[in-house]
């Protein structure tokens, strides 16, 4: 059976913090300006407006972004039906489930589609098919999901293993948290196993139904909240105290690893969630995807005997850099009095040795070292090493380096 349109539920909570310093409480990464002008959730914003596939829809945000989202809107001219906003946070569950039960008091033959607003998909024609697939065999008594096709071992996702078929709509038998590397490398040789991109579609009634019948203590708590609260307005606030009394956990969690009917098709559309340095500047090295990550001739490159640097942000508590370290290169062996740093490995293989040990980095994969702890990098690889450095402390000058060891016979700069 077909449907008529999905409501969007949006999310847009969340402080990004594998993107600090570039994403920070006050302004996340979904309201960045990481695309021109425009961030991840004015790109949502804008894809959602295709008025044959959704209605208007609804976001779920904090207090703390009211300005952030309703610049949004003005920004790309999109009418929602709610936002709601949450006085603290309280994972996916409470979010998915409070918005549901709100559009259902309107119309109980509501069907959602849930998207999250830092995501991007560089292909919306891609995704409007998928969708329009999707409506035309909308299951009423599943939960859908959206799966990637994994190009790499990832620890930066869960991963939905499902039943082998040629159906559009696969069945799907297991769930996997985000994995170690050993792990994410063994679900890659593994037939019929995605990434869970977190973009799904439910049908209201069934899903009100599911957790009344599965969840009653939680659907009595948000039931209870609601009563609180005046819906009929465009602009949903809870009660603070008793919003604070519902139990913080996540949808994967709460709902569909305990749901019994759970289908996933296939999203090929681009999909990134943008969630690590590393998926960042994979994304900005393909010029057609419009990132405008690094400030072009904000900070000149810096060359070095080993390659370059680029400074990416400065602020009085932190400093990020791109390093490029040509093959058969390597920095001096130096400590810092003054910052640590932080490296993710973006291209290549790092050779790092951190004190007495000796370690191999491959893209994805992260490191710190700490104050006055010796270091180095070495590119012993087949091709350009390229290292986002995030250094924190209290000083960032490039003197702030005692040097012990060096193949290019310098004393001052590394």
């Amino acid at each position: 059976m077909s449907l008529s349109k999905l409501r969007p539920i949006i999310l847009a909570g969340g402080s990004g913090k594998r993107l600090w310093p570039l994403s920070t409480k006050e302004r996340p990464k979904q309201f960045l300006p990481l695309f021109g002008d425009l961030s991840l959730f004015d790109l949502t914003l804008q894809r959602i407006n295709q008025r044959d596939l959704f209605k208007k829809p609804i976001i779920v945000t904090s207090e703390d972004y009211r300005s952030l989202v309703e610049e949004s809107l003005v920004r790309t001219g999109l009418e929602v039906s709610k936002i709601i906003f949450e006085p603290e946070s309280k994972n996916t569950f409470p979010a998915l489930a409070l918005s549901t039960l709100i559009a259902l008091k309107e119309n109980e033959d509501e069907d959602f589609i849930v998207l999250p607003s830092d995501h991007y998909i560089s292909s919306n024609r891609a995704f409007y098919e998928i969708c329009s697939s999707i409506m035309s065999q909308f299951n009423y008594e599943g939960l859908m999901l959206m799966g990637i096709e994994p190009d790499r071992p990832s620890t930066e996702f869960g991963y939905i293993s499902v039943k082998a078929s040629n159906n559009f709509l696969k069945e799907a038998k297991s769930f996997i948290e985000k994995p170690e590397l050993k792990k994410a490398k063994q679900l890659m040789k593994q037939p019929y196993t995605f990434w869970n991109s977190g973009i799904f579609c439910f049908g209201g009634r069934w899903f009100k139904d599911s957790i009344k019948k599965n969840q009653l203590k939680r659907y009595n708590g948000l039931k209870e909240l609601l009563c609180l609260s005046d819906l009929g307005q465009e602009y949903v606030y809870f009660d603070k105290r008793k919003f604070s009394q519902l139990e913080n956990i996540s949808f994967d969690k709460a709902f569909v690893e305990s749901n019994e009917r759970n289908f996933m098709t296939t999203l090929d559309a681009g999909w990134s969630d943008l969630g690590s340095w590393h998926s960042l500047s994979n994304l900005q090295k393909n010029p057609e995807n419009g990132l405008t990550l690094y400030p072009q001739g904000l900070y000149p490159r810096e060359e070095r005997p080993w390659g370059y640097f680029e400074i990416l942000l400065e602020s009085d508590s932190s400093k990020v850099k791109v390093l490029s370290i040509e093959k058969d290169q390597k920095l001096s062996m130096q400590m810092h009095k003054y910052r640590s740093e932080t490296w993710y490995i973006t291209q290549g293989v790092a050779t790092i040795t951190k004190g007495d040990q000796t370690l191999e980095l491959f893209a994805g994969d992260s490191i710190t070292i700490e104050k006055n702890e010796k270091h180095r990098i070495e590119n012993l690889g087949f091709e350009r090493l390229e290292i986002i450095e995030i250094q924190t402390g209290t000083y960032f000058g490039e003197d702030d380096i005692v040097r012990f060891e060096d193949i290019y016979g310098r004393t001052e700069f590394h």
